[in-house]
């Protein structure tokens, strides 16, 4: 049966190849599904420093912040008015 992901081609490193291996050995599973959760981890971790610097540059640029209470009495407000 065809399968619906996609397959590419990567080149490892032997260092590389080993430890995959190594890996799949202990977990039982085949290499190509531990490479692909490295994989999936690395874009995860990827995505993470992305956010990260958009939180800092947003953290510089504020200008007002809200208080706990100045924030949940608008969240009251909107909540009523949609009611």
């Amino acid at each position: 049966m065809p399968t619906t992901k996609e397959r590419i081609l990567v080149t490892l490193t032997p260092d590389m190849a080993k430890e995959i291996t190594a890996i799949a050995r202990r977990e039982k599973t085949p290499r190509a599904t531990v490479a692909a959760r490295l994989m999936r981890r690395a874009l995860e971790e990827e995505e993470d420093r992305a956010l990260v610097t958009v939180i800092e540059n947003r953290l510089k640029t504020t200008k007002r912040w809200l208080s706990s209470d100045e924030f949940w009495g608008e969240a009251e407000k909107l909540r009523n008015n949609q009611a």
